[in-house]
C-alpha cells in the first residue's frame, strides 16, 4: 500500500497526503470542474493522531494527513458547498490548479462529495446511508476489520505502561449486607426445562402488588452475577510474560476478563430499604452507597421513561457499569465493542434466570452515564454505566 501514497504540493510545501488503510483500497482519480460545487461528507471527521491532523471517513479505505494550514483551511471552507474557484478567492495563497488537486484527493478518499444542479451529492441518493448516524457508522467501521489499519484484538497495548487492572473492584467503605444463597443442586432439580424458559422469556412491564423480596433478589444475583471461581494465568505480552488474575461468573465475557459491575437502585423491595447499592460478586453481598437521593431517583425515572413504566411502579433497577480499563488494557480497537457484547450476554442471562424464577424482567435501552457516575461516586472515564435492567415481581 505504500506505493499508493499520494500527496499534493504547493511549490515546495507539502499540503496533504492520502494514506491507504485497507487492502480494499483502489485509487480512483477524480476530475474536478472548477465551476462545480463540493462539500464535506457528513461522515467526514478531523482529529489529531501522532502529532498530525488527520481527516477521514468510515466511508473510505484511506485517510488524509493535513500537513499545512492551507489544507486545513480548505477542509474548513468545504463545510459549505464551494468550488475550486471559490477556494482560491477565499484563500489567496492557493492557486486554482492546487485547489483542484486537493479536492480530487479528498474526493478519492470519500471525504468530499460533488454536488449536482439540485445541490445533492451521490451520497444523498443512497438510501442505505440515510439509516446510519455518524457515530454509529464510525463505531461500526472502527471496531470491525476492513476499513482501517489499526492493530486489533488482544494486543495487550497497555502492558508495560499500566499494571494489569484488578480482577475485582475493592469497596472498603460501609457495611455489607449478606444475601440469600440458593442451593444450586435443588435449583437444578426444580427449575423448569430450559426449552420452556427460553420460549417464555420476554420483557414484562407490569408488576404484582407485592414487590420482589430481598430473598428473591439474592437468588437472582447469585444466579447471574456471583464469582464462581478464580484463576491466575500467565500471559505473553509485548513486554514479556505477566500474571493476570481472572474471576469467573455465570455469564460469558470477552477474554474472561469480566469488567462488569452491578449496582442496584432499589425503589421497592420487601426487606430492603430504598437507595443505591453496590453488589459484591465475591462476597455475594450488597453495600449501601446512598439513600434515595435526587440522582438515584433520576436513574429510576430515566428507566421508566425508556420503558414506559411509571417510575413509582418500578421495583429494582439493575445498572451494569464497566471498568473500562479491564478490557482496554488488553484489546485494541474492539474493547468497547466487546463490552457491549458482554452487556447483551448478561441481559440474556438475566432474562433466563428471571423467567425460571417467575419474575418480571425488562432490559432498558437507554440510560444517563453521567447521572450514574454522579449517583454512585465513580469517575466517568474509569467506570460508568453501559446498560440497565429492570426486575420486579410477576403478576
Amino acid at each position: 500500500m505504500t506505493a499508493s501514497v499520494r500527496s499534493v504540493y504547493l511549490e515546495e510545501k507539502l499540503l496533504a497526503t492520502q494514506i491507504p488503510q485497507s487492502p480494499y483500497f483502489v485509487y480512483e482519480e477524480r476530475k474536478v470542474n472548477a465551476e462545480s460545487k463540493y462539500v464535506l461528507s457528513r461522515f467526514a471527521y478531523l482529529h489529531a493522531d501522532r502529532n498530525q491532523i488527520v481527516v477521514e471517513s468510515p466511508l473510505s479505505y484511506s485517510r488524509v494527513i493535513l500537513h499545512h494550514w492551507i489544507a486545513s483551511a480548505v477542509i474548513h471552507m468545504l463545510a459549505q458547498p464551494v468550488s475550486a474557484k471559490d477556494l482560491c478567492r477565499m484563500i489567496p495563497e492557493l492557486p486554482e490548479a492546487t485547489a483542484s488537486e486537493l479536492i480530487s484527493l479528498l474526493l478519492s478518499s470519500g471525504i468530499v462529495r460533488e454536488l449536482n444542479n439540485l445541490g445533492l451529492s451521490r451520497e444523498d441518493g443512497i438510501a442505505s446511508l440515510q439509516s446510519w448516524e455518524f457515530h454509529d457508522f464510525l463505531f461500526h467501521s472502527r471496531s470491525r476489520g476492513g476499513r482501517h489499519d489499526h492493530p486489533s484484538g488482544g494486543t495487550y497495548r497497555l502492558a508495560g505502561i499500566l499494571d494489569p487492572p484488578p480482577v475485582l473492584k475493592k469497596m472498603n467503605r460501609g457495611k455489607f449486607l449478606p444475601l440469600y444463597r440458593p442451593d444450586l443442586e435443588k435449583l437444578q432439580q426444580k427449575d423448569p426445562a430450559y426449552a420452556r424458559v427460553q420460549e417464555e422469556r420476554c420483557s414484562i412491564r407490569e408488576y404484582a402488588k407485592e414487590p420482589i423480596s430481598i430473598q428473591q433478589l439474592g437468588e437472582f444475583l447469585y444466579r447471574v452475577g456471583r464469582v464462581s471461581d478464580f484463576q491466575k494465568t500467565a500471559i505473553n505480552t509485548p513486554h514479556g510474560v505477566l500474571q493476570m488474575d481472572l474471576a469467573f461468573r455465570p455469564f460469558p465475557s470477552g477474554g474472561g476478563l469480566y469488567e462488569m459491575e452491578l449496582y442496584l437502585a432499589i425503589n421497592r423491595c420487601e426487606g430492603l430499604a430504598s437507595g443505591l447499592y453496590y453488589y459484591d460478586p465475591e462476597k455475594h453481598c450488597l453495600l449501601l452507597l446512598s439513600g434515595m437521593t435526587a440522582d438515584v431517583e433520576g436513574l429510576v425515572k430515566d428507566a421508566g421513561r425508556a420503558t414506559l413504566i411509571p417510575d413509582k411502579q418500578i421495583q429494582t433497577l439493575i445498572i451494569l457499569a464497566a471498568r473500562f480499563q479491564r478490557l482496554a488494557w488488553k484489546y485494541s480497537t474492539i474493547a468497547y465493542s466487546l463490552m457491549l457484547k458482554n452487556v447483551g450476554a448478561l441481559y440474556q442471562t438475566m432474562y433466563l434466570a428471571a423467567t425460571a424464577m417467575g419474575l418480571a424482567p425488562c432490559a432498558v435501552g437507554y440510560g444517563d452515564s453521567d447521572l450514574f457516575a454522579r449517583a454512585a461516586g465513580t469517575e466517568y472515564y474509569t467506570e460508568t454505566s453501559i446498560g440497565e435492567f429492570l426486575l420486579g415481581s410477576r403478576l
